[in-house]
């Protein structure tokens, strides 16, 4: 592939304006993200939360509970059903349930939008969006892509991404196949001597204009920063897993390994991904199980593959979704739209997980708690969106940043991270 064709395909997968060449913001591209990685898995649809990390031993709400009873894990609470057992018992450790979140729109989109951005208004930053500006805006793709919530208002639009060609030729310019180069390896030192050598020249002319001056400087600068990119050749495996830990293919797993390669050479700070399914307006217990299987699936390769790279205390995960799902079943056995939900943080080591900040009611109605001690207070606050993500701006530390107060959320400091206080199991 030549140059003009690669910067079209880069082009054309959302790349070209992440990379340095391309790119005055990243003009300065010296140093390689180091800090604390965020990825949201959002679950399309609306998950159910009964079904889940919220449960209720009632039949009318949960089928499951005519023979089975809700499990627990450490602190936690999860519906018998899946693979949530499994899930819940390996990794609670690793999780904060927020449950009873005031979603306030049974709406795919605004409650898409609502969850990811604390806000129903168009306008706000997702926290992706909001962490790449803020902790890594000079990496060559601060924020990636792979489903999940994509609206931007252009602090730092994400990457789609990008193919595994694609990938491999940014780690090395000289890759053309799995069994080929371009070049032989022992020429490509002669070769970068000379094109630098003719650069210099270029450079160099009197009679240069001025624009043809400033895009060789580009030029210049693409050359220097190149060896922030090149480091990803120092993780890129020979192969990318595309089997879960069950050894079963399964769609997104190239993707997590591919994002986890990323991050390990420095070159992302945060990621969006997506999984759906949960829309399940029928056959809600079958249907639902599925899109359960695949997302915990999804989640237990993501920690373990972190662990083997050496990058899991690094990694902080926010499982959500859209809408949540009524407290019982519609004439088709399924559950529609619901105004209220649970999310899930992961992070290895959390001082503040095995918790449940949250509450809903007996059929997962609203309830108000006092947001000091998480507890029930008919004269508290209402859990919403806005108070998951301003709490996650702390977690992050980009709270206090510029453009976060550009983008206030207003919202009352809520004691979801403090590992003195919980909600508890309360159903």
């Amino acid at each position: 592939m030549n140059r003009r064709n690669f910067l079209k395909t880069i082009g054309a997968v959302g790349l070209a304006a992440s990379l340095p060449w391309a790119s005055g913001r990243a003009q300065a591209a010296s140093s390689m993200h180091t800090g604390k990685v965020l990825l949201t898995l959002h679950t399309g649809g609306g998950w159910d939360h009964s079904s889940f990390s919220d449960p209720r031993n009632n039949p009318l709400i949960n089928r499951w509970a005519n023979t089975r009873t809700a499990g627990e894990a450490g602190n936690l609470l999860y519906a018998p059903m899946a693979e949530n057992a499994a899930f819940f018992n390996k990794y609670y450790s690793y999780m904060l349930v927020i449950n009873g979140i005031d979603i306030q729109t049974n709406g795919h989109d605004a409650a898409a939008r609502n969850r990811n951005t604390g806000n129903l208004v168009e306008g706000f930053p997702s926290l992706n969006e909001l962490y790449a500006a803020v902790a890594a805006p000079n990496v060559p793709m601060p924020f990636v892509r792979n489903g999940g919530f994509d609206e931007s208002v252009g602090l730092m639009p994400f990457t789609l991404l990008p193919d595994e060609t694609l990938l491999r030729t940014l780690s090395n310019p000289n890759f053309y196949d799995s069994t080929r180069s371009y070049y032989a390896d022992s020429h490509m030192g002669i070769l970068k001597r000379f094109q630098e050598e003719r650069l210099q020249a270029q450079m160099g002319q009197q009679n240069n204009t001025p624009r043809w001056q400033a895009k060789l400087a580009e030029l210049q600068r693409a050359h220097a920063g190149s060896g922030d990119v090149n480091t990803l050749g120092s993780v890129l495996p020979a192969t990318l897993d595309s089997k879960d830990l069950a050894g079963q293919s399964r769609g997104g797993i190239r993707e997590l390994h591919m994002f986890l390669t990323l991050a390990a050479a420095g070159m992302t700070a945060t990621s969006s991904f997506g999984t759906g399914g949960f829309d399940t307006h029928g056959n809600h217990d079958a249907n639902h199980a599925n899109a359960l299987v695949n997302t915990t699936r999804l989640l237990d390769y993501l920690w373990t593959k972190a662990e083997s790279m050496g990058i899991a205390d690094r990694l902080i995960v926010h499982v959500t979704s859209d809408v949540g799902r009524t407290p019982e079943y519609n004439a088709g056995n399924g559950k529609d739209h619901w105004s209220l939900g649970s999310d899930i943080v992961m992070m290895k080591n959390a001082p503040w997980a095995n918790r449940i900040a949250g509450i809903s009611g007996p059929v997962h109605e609203k309830r108000a708690i006092n947001p000091d001690t998480l507890q029930l207070s008919e004269t508290g606050v209402q859990l919403q969106p806005r108070h998951v993500q301003s709490e996650l701006r702390k977690l992050l530390g980009i709270d206090s940043h510029a453009l976060a107060q550009r983008y206030d959320l207003k919202a009352e400091p809520m004691a979801l991270f403090n590992p003195a206080v919980s909600s508890g199991i309360t159903v």
